[in-house]
């Protein structure tokens, strides 16, 4: 699973672990798989998210926080 740093606009900063990430036309989700299910692990509003930053781990140990784009959402939202 990899490491996610979630930078609010309220200056908050969430660090979570998660096997994806997704988006759709109002939130983002990070989540994970457990018994053949997506669980939520964080969710959040986009409007509220500064940056989004994935951690690698260099050959010598440490680590490498990497700024993520967002995923392209995923169903949409209906105009009914």
């Amino acid at each position: 699973m990899a490491y996610y740093r979630i930078q609010l606009s309220n200056g908050s900063s969430h660090t979570l672990q998660a096997v994806r990430m997704r988006t759709d036309a109002r939130s983002l989700y990070l989540e994970e798989r457990a018994a053949g299910a997506w669980n939520e692990v964080f969710a959040n509003p986009l409007t509220d998210v500064e940056r989004v930053q994935r951690r690698f781990t260099e050959n010598d140990g440490t680590w490498t926080w990497l700024n993520e784009h967002l995923p392209a959402p995923v169903g949409g939202v209906r105009a009914w």
